[in-house]
């Protein structure tokens, strides 16, 4: 990799109000010369989200294991990570990761928000998906569902149809809630990932789409009246 000089540096950083609620990602960027790298973090209205932003850490140790219990403190770290790898010509060899946020639905104090993360100099890349509950600070994961062992069989049975792939789920932590604007509920599409294979950069994503009507029986008691309004 050739050395490179910077020559402009800027900073922009835009906040996304969802539905009324201070849910925000912010952005930075540094550009050399004709490229430019955008840096996201996400921030959590009053909440510091640092029980959040471990956890989302913790599945691929993001920004090697620094943390602060601040948003614009995470952002700022990661600009200047991202400036002395650049000056030290080792952005090449160090495969800098860049997490893209992306709100997917926040109401109640629930938030579906998924990750993508991407490293430089490498062809990996991987989205997670992520619900939590802003009220605990904390995860729900597959404690959204009950009845686990049977919605397992009947997401395989959906990824056979919907796909035309064999596969054996195991996990339910990830999913998409699918809701209109004003946050109504009108499906879940679970996601799984296909378990490293060696020589593989990515894993391979499957996922198994149920309406509302079919999945409301799985849904948890303390959430289901939460996500379907009443």
């Amino acid at each position: 990799m050739k050395t490179l000089s910077i020559s402009l540096l800027f900073i922009c950083t835009f906040f996304l109000n969802v539905s009324g609620q201070n849910v925000s990602v912010l952005k930075d960027s540094v550009c050399v010369s004709n490229t430019c790298f955008e840096l996201q973090e996400l921030k959590i209205g009053d909440h510091k989200g640092v029980a959040i932003y471990k956890q989302i850490q913790k599945k691929d140790d993001l920004f090697n294991g620094v943390l602060f219990d601040d948003a614009a403190k995470r952002l700022k770290a990661k600009k200047d990570t991202l400036n002395n790898l650049i000056s030290k010509d080792l952005l090449q060899e160090s495969q800098y990761g860049f997490e893209k946020y992306k709100i997917l639905y926040q109401k109640s104090g629930l938030l579906n928000v998924s990750v993508n993360i991407q490293a430089y100099g490498s062809s990996f890349e991987q989205t997670q998906y992520y619900f939590f509950d802003l009220n605990k600070d904390a995860e729900i994961g597959k404690q959204l569902f009950i009845n686990q062992r049977l919605l397992l069989s009947l997401c395989d049975k959906k990824i056979k149809a919907q796909q035309g792939v064999a596969f054996h789920s195991e996990n339910l932590s990830e999913y998409i809630l699918i809701a209109d604007r004003k946050g109504k509920i009108s499906g879940i599409r679970i996601i799984f990932h296909e378990s490293d294979k060696e020589g593989k950069s990515n894993y391979e994503e499957y996922s198994a789409s149920f309406t509302w009507k079919e999945i409301e029986k799985f849904i948890a008691p303390a959430y289901r009246n939460m996500l379907s309004g009443k």
